[in-house]
């Protein structure tokens, strides 16, 4: 998809192209797959340190759901693409599972415990309004575990995978640590951040940043 073409089109639409045509199964074979399970494991790990499940639990931008596949932990997941969430059904389970905007999350204030926001805020065009979302819906102390990626270092993956467009097509905003921690500013207090998936080395060529906050 050019440039041009991908910005006139709403993140919904741009999300719904994508799915049809960016498959979630590559996402867990091979090198990727690798590299995705490693930061699965630690999301994982934060969950259930924090002995949180069901409707304690929200996962935003679930996808195809298969960040819980084969656990027992089953939260609400909402996603923007029909086409993603059909597939999430398929897996079976039992999870809740909804349409919605993460601009515009269908709950009351103070709804959940945890919310997950696993490789998100990339895919949207104002990442800071899904953080003042996600807020609301948190419970006073509760905590977002979030993941974002490094454009660079995955957009030189997926040429050495010769996957093109180089870069996802469907990611709008470049994400940092600086970046997370200016739009963490408001309403959150960081508890834990770190690069994936050599935490020791700079963000420059790890490929993920991972970060737990707790809402103010």
């Amino acid at each position: 998809m050019r440039q041009a073409a991908r910005h006139s089109l709403s993140e919904r639409e741009l999300h719904e192209y994508v799915a049809g045509v960016e498959g979630h199964d590559e996402q867990l074979t091979g090198v990727v797959g690798f590299f995705n399970r490693r930061v699965r494991h630690h999301i994982l790990t934060r969950i259930s340190a924090l002995d949180v499940n069901g409707r304690d639990l929200l996962e935003v931008g679930c996808g195809e759901g298969h960040m819980f596949d084969g656990t027992a932990i089953q939260p609400v997941q909402v996603d923007i693409s029909m086409t993603r969430l059909a597939r999430a059904s398929a897996l079976g389970g039992g999870q809740s599972l909804l349409c919605a905007d993460g601009y515009r999350l269908p709950f009351r204030d103070g709804s959940f415990r945890v919310v997950l926001l696993a490789a998100v805020l990339e895919h949207t065009r104002e990442p800071w309004r899904i953080l003042a979302e996600v807020r609301r819906v948190l419970r006073p102390g509760g905590r977002v575990v979030i993941v974002v990626p490094n454009d660079i270092t995955m957009s030189a993956g997926r040429l050495m995978l010769r996957k093109f467009p180089i870069r996802y097509p469907d990611h709008l905003t470049f994400t940092t640590p600086g970046r997370m921690r200016r739009w963490l500013a408001d309403g959150y207090r960081i508890v834990e951040a770190f690069h994936l998936p050599i935490p020791q080395l700079p963000f420059a060529v790890n490929l993920y940043h991972f970060v737990v906050a707790q809402r103010a």
